[in-house]
């Protein structure tokens, strides 16, 4: 994951258009959401959509595949970022 700050948002994955990104504890805390929770943005029709991914084990399994997979590619991210 990227961050250089608890008032960052995590990176947690990058495709084409569409970015996960975790929402901060105290977001989650505020809104009632557990922590954990995740949420998409997506680049659409001249539009950004936003959809919350409540956590389940499919959506954990998913982000550890990911991070996994591109972990050069966050560690360059999170280099570059300092």
């Amino acid at each position: 994951m990227i961050t250089t700050s608890d008032k960052e948002l995590k990176t947690v994955s990058l495709e084409k258009d569409t970015w996960i990104l975790e929402v901060p504890g105290e977001v989650c805390q505020r809104e009632g959401f557990p922590n954990g929770t995740l949420i998409s943005l997506t680049l659409k029709n001249d539009a950004i959509l936003g959809e919350y991914l409540k956590p389940t084990k499919e959506i954990d399994d998913f982000v550890d595949r990911i991070v996994k997979e591109d972990a050069e590619f966050f560690e360059e991210m999170k280099r570059l970022g300092d």
